[in-house]
């Protein structure tokens, strides 16, 4: 059984699909990168699925359970952190934490939040209207990981933390994956995604483009480096290479073909020189979303 089950998820606004047929599957156990820039459909297909929104098409399956018939059951075993925090103003941090433990009905409560007060940095005595986002942000994450939720959805959770809190978040992360925790992180960060996801979906206008293996042993194709004026690009193209990056004599090609097909090629004379190596992410999110197509 899957975590998470979306098919033909679809949601119009004025008649006009903010996510369109989409199809996605999460295996119980993963940390599933979500991909796409602002606008792409990223925070709607969250709120679709977790019945925040109705779907016009389309079902949503969570932990097995129905979005729609069985909501309550999946909001007892989900945590969800959203990308726009809000709380009651006048609520102290450490309010909220309590109002948090006390609704799931946690035992030694007091123990799990001391632990994310130190681990976040996090003053416990400050009202929620007095805290910047980085700090609204380290108490939703804290609220979402407070009960140990067996799926944690997560949009964009670094936004507005500092590098050693985005460091302290996804060790939390990790340790909680590894104690079994589906993680749905959805981000536009595409290093955050690289080091930390085992599987990306790729969105863009609101449709599942691709869904691609980020583990670090897994190659996404190859990235050639070309140094020359007047390369013949065309050539390249027609193997199916995407072109990433073109700027004075420096061109950057994503490859994922069988690289033999392209090494007769790199003894045209116009080109000085060229390196072949592994892809991160961001050269295929660079494919995808600068007119390049990756299947």
């Amino acid at each position: 059984m899957n975590a998470i089950e979306l098919k033909g998820l679809t949601k119009l606004y004025k008649k006009q699909p903010a996510i369109n047929q989409v199809d996605l599957s999460v295996e119980k156990g993963e940390i599933y990168g979500f991909i796409g820039p602002n606008g792409a459909g990223k925070s709607t297909t969250i709120k679709t699925m977790l019945n925040f929104t109705y779907p016009d098409q389309g079902t949503a399956t969570l932990l097995g359970l129905d979005s729609i018939k069985e909501a309550k059951e999946i909001r007892k075993r989900t945590g969800y952190v959203s990308s726009d925090v809000r709380f009651y103003p006048n609520m102290t941090t450490l309010e909220v934490l309590k109002y948090v433990a006390e609704f799931h009905q946690l035992s030694n409560s007091k123990k799990q939040i001391d632990y994310f007060i130190e681990l976040f940095d996090i003053d416990a005595q400050k009202r929620m209207s007095e805290l910047s986002l980085g700090n609204k942000k380290k108490i939703a994450i804290t609220a979402g990981l407070l009960p140990a939720p067996e799926l944690l959805v997560l949009d964009e959770p670094t936004n507005g933390l500092d590098p050693l809190m985005q460091h302290r978040l996804f060790e939390e992360l990790e340790k909680h994956n590894k104690d079994g925790m589906t993680i749905f992180l959805s981000s536009h960060d595409l290093n955050e995604v690289q080091q930390h996801a085992h599987r990306a979906a790729f969105i863009r206008e609101g449709e599942i483009i691709t869904v691609q293996e980020v583990s670090k042993e897994k190659s996404l194709g190859k990235v050639i480096t070309l140094i020359g004026d007047q390369i013949p690009l065309s050539v390249f193209e027609k193997l199916g290479a995407a072109i990433l990056k073109h700027q004075g004599n420096e061109t950057r090609l994503l490859y994922e073909g069988d690289l033999r097909a392209v090494l007769p090629l790199l003894d045209d004379a116009s080109i000085q020189d060229f390196t072949i190596t592994n892809p991160e992410l961001e050269d295929q999110f660079m494919a995808l979303y600068e007119g390049g197509t990756v299947k």
